[in-house]
């Protein structure tokens, strides 16, 4: 509907201007505003069920699903990401970068705005899983030898160091979706489960302020009042856990 209005009204503002019609019409009438669909996301136990999924997988993008979901990282955020923007003994992430394929080429770019950069505390899920992923890409590092590839030092990196495809990584996480058994999102839904996992990883309030950048302290609290069970929280913690004593 409002795809015809606009074409109705830039045809008839064309007449107005040849003086076909002595008045365009179309910018009387007003369109009822769309309900916004609210976004679709995972309770914290089916975040955990895909988490476990991956992890027991092996796969090395375990981590960048964990930033995605505990961090509310975007895509490009998370594929862009370099471990000189990590601090993990003191426990901190700096969203500096993006990875963008502009032109047919993969770009790896300064975020567009100042408000989008940001230095977050790292959860101890988050610091356990980028260990996790620091070993890997190692090991995948002395497997490829010369052909190892990998000049922006990038976290996420394809089997020789290159950069991940974007459409790759959606691939990837629609793959491990369905192994999980867990509703269907996309990459972009998973970062609206955010809010409930950082409450059930029991993370202090004042941090989770700080990761989901609420202005406010009180819309921080609303969300602790929807926190899950125990054995939904307790299980959480124990997979990272699993990590450490990897």
């Amino acid at each position: 509907m409002k795809g015809i209005w606009a074409t109705l009204r830039a045809a008839l503002a064309q007449a107005a201007t040849e003086e076909l019609v002595s008045k365009n019409l179309a910018t009387l009438i007003k369109l009822p505003k769309g309900r916004k669909r609210a976004g679709k996301r995972w309770e914290s136990e089916e975040a955990r069920w895909f988490l476990e999924a991956v992890r027991r997988g092996g796969d090395p993008l375990y981590a960048a699903y964990v930033l995605i979901l505990v961090l509310g990282l975007r895509k490009g955020e998370v594929l862009g990401l370099g471990w000189d923007d990590l601090d993990l003994d003191a426990g901190t992430l700096t969203v500096n970068w993006q990875l963008q394929r502009i032109g047919g080429e993969l770009v790896r770019r300064k975020t567009k705005t100042e408000e989008s950069d940001a230095t977050l505390p790292l959860p101890a899920l988050c610091i356990s899983a980028l260990r996790l992923r620091r070993a890997q890409q190692e090991a995948a590092r002395a497997a490829a030898g010369d052909e190892w590839w990998n000049d922006d030092d990038l976290v996420f990196t394809a089997r020789h160091g290159t950069p991940i495809e974007p459409r790759n990584f959606n691939r990837a996480f629609d793959a491990w979706v369905r192994r999980a058994e867990v509703p269907r999102i996309t990459v972009h839904d998973a970062r609206r489960t955010c809010g409930s996992l950082l409450v059930d990883l029991d993370v202090h309030p004042r941090v989770v302020m700080q990761i989901l950048r609420h202005a406010q302290f009180s819309i921080t609290m609303e969300i602790y009042a929807k926190a899950s069970s125990k054995a939904t929280r307790d299980a959480l913690k124990r997979l990272g856990e699993s990590l450490d004593g990897s």
